[in-house]
């Protein structure tokens, strides 16, 4: 039989990319995040899926994948057909962002789960604090996680799956190499240049040169780019400016499972003279995660914060916009947002934020870069691997990648199965 590929996710939407390699009676399945339905998501707030429901719930209205024999029946309605056993399954995750293992914890048990020793570790300070995947299955003891090194080999029947670390604004991103019996898929997960280790993507580039298909991310296809476009560097200089000088009380939202920015701006924060505030569940995390001397508002409290408001920087709980009523705000106070929640203004809770603080009367600084490579660095990340099939997904705009030389690209559509010569089956 041969080899084939097909996409769960990630077809003509950013986010929630689910890539199904068939081959010899086997799968491999590269990552399984909550879905972001193009028409939008009927989860949103107010609603929510039902406990104990919540794989029910979105299978039933097109919001998760329909993959036979992935989920445990535990988890699916009574008599759901997609309980039924199917061929012996592996799934590897790119890294720890939700719209990429999301899902994880509704699989069956018997299906073996990887990813990196870093991402493991970060899902696992999650799981202490609390803040762990949804789902009928525990990560431990023979149904954990299995951590894969660099150069380590996996083999899930006749292919071979090789894992390699990539650049990203999260600890343990990951790309794949597949090796199958009709040839190679690399599938690069979310990456970028522009952060603190682009060594690691344009690594990933050279390991997987000539492959024959390459299933790539193009989230900044989605719109246009305008320069010059920010690299974390610009991203501290900007905090940094924020804080200089200062009197006042700075709020702060950035996105707790980036660790780079954390530690980064932890450390300029304390040049500032100042310590950031992290509501308890965050503290929660990042304490579990292994950092130092973290502060929650257990520790410090609202009488610290208006004796003493240019000591401080509070993040966010976006959960209580309410909350800032209590804060002592004055003419240098800001909100900086530094890609953390609410995300940006595709999610429903953005304007809400912003009309808190429009009447507030707190200036926005948006000052984040992206996750994600810029158009640029992605041509020229395709053209140094020269696959003969491109596939670009986790973007709205797959048509604005524009491949070199003999490389065709293929917009595929969504649980079609395709081979490894981009033809469909």
């Amino acid at each position: 039989m041969s080899a084939s590929v097909e996409f769960w996710g990630g077809v003509g939407v950013i986010g929630s990319s689910k890539v199904l390699i068939r081959d010899g009676g086997h799968r491999v399945l590269l990552d399984l995040g909550l879905d972001i339905p193009k028409d939008g998501d009927l989860f949103r707030a107010p609603a929510a899926p039902r406990r104990g429901r919540e794989l029910a719930d979105r299978l039933r209205v097109g919001a998760a994948p329909a993959i036979p024999g992935l989920f445990d029946p535990a988890a699916l309605a009574p008599g759901d057909a997609l309980g039924e056993s199917a061929e012996p399954t592996a799934l590897f995750v790119t890294h720890p962002h939700i719209d990429h293992v999301g899902l994880v914890g509704f699989v069956r048990p018997e299906v073996a789960v990887h990813a990196s020793a870093a991402t493991v570790a970060l899902l696992g300070a999650l799981e202490r604090a609390d803040e762990g995947l949804p789902g009928p299955r525990v990560f431990d003891g023979a149904s954990g996680w299995r951590p894969v090194g660099l150069g380590e080999p996996v083999r899930v029947g006749p292919m071979t799956i090789e894992r390699f670390d990539v650049d990203h604004d999260v600890p343990g991103a990951s790309g794949y190499r597949v090796v199958t019996s009709d040839g190679v898929l690399a599938f690069t997960g979310d990456f970028r240049f522009h952060g603190y280790h682009p060594e690691r993507s344009w690594g990933f580039a050279e390991a997987v040169a000539g492959a024959d298909v390459l299933v790539t991310e193009g989230t900044t296809l989605s719109w246009e780019e305008y320069h010059p476009l920010r690299t974390e560097a610009d991203v501290n200089a900007m905090f940094e400016a924020e804080l200089a000088g200062n009197p006042d009380l700075v709020m702060l939202s950035l996105y707790p499972r980036d660790f780079d920015r954390v530690r980064a701006f932890t450390g300029l924060a304390a040049a500032a003279g100042r310590r950031i505030v992290w509501p308890e569940r965050i503290a929660a995390f990042l304490t579990e995660a292994g950092f130092a001397d973290v502060v929650s508002f257990a520790e410090v409290g609202l009488a610290e914060i208006h004796a003493a408001p240019g000591a401080y920087v509070v993040q966010l709980d976006a959960d209580d916009l309410p909350g800032m009523l209590d804060l002592p705000f004055g003419p240098g106070s800001a909100f900086v947002h530094a890609n953390g929640e609410p995300l940006g203004p595709f999610e429903p809770r953005w304007q809400l934020f912003v009309d808190w603080l429009a009447r507030l009367g707190v200036p926005l600084r948006r000052i984040g870069c992206s996750g994600h490579a810029y158009q640029d660095d992605l041509h020229e990340f395709v053209r140094t691997i020269n696959p003969k099939v491109l596939i670009p997904i986790h973007t709205f705009s797959p048509y604005r990648v524009h491949p070199t030389g003999s490389t065709a690209r293929l917009v595929v559509d969504y649980a079609r199965a395709y081979d490894f010569a981009g033809r469909a089956l």
